[in-house]
């Protein structure tokens, strides 16, 4: 996961059991913290799009459906027209 951005040095404070179990598993802390929060961005944005799709209003919904029908019938045309 490592990319050549600038680093920035921060001190955090962790459980010790959990520390001494990543240190078991890793020689680099650092990687070790900055994957984990990789995976933590990833998850907070996931829950954010699930979210919002999980609260859309049924006008907007019906709204998306009718346009995916109007756009599946506009390829379908334009398949046709080009013999396809």
């Amino acid at each position: 996961m490592s990319n050549n951005s600038q680093k920035q040095r921060i001190s955090i404070t962790v459980d010790s059991q959990l520390l001494e179990e990543v240190d078991q598993m890793t020689k680099n802390r650092s990687a070790a913290v900055e994957e984990g929060l990789h995976l933590w961005r990833k998850q907070q944005i996931e829950e954010q799009l699930r979210n919002f799709y999980q609260n859309r209003s049924q006008a907007d919904i019906e709204f998306e459906q009718e346009w995916a029908q109007f756009s599946q019938a506009q390829m379908e045309e334009i398949l046709d027209e080009e013999g396809l």
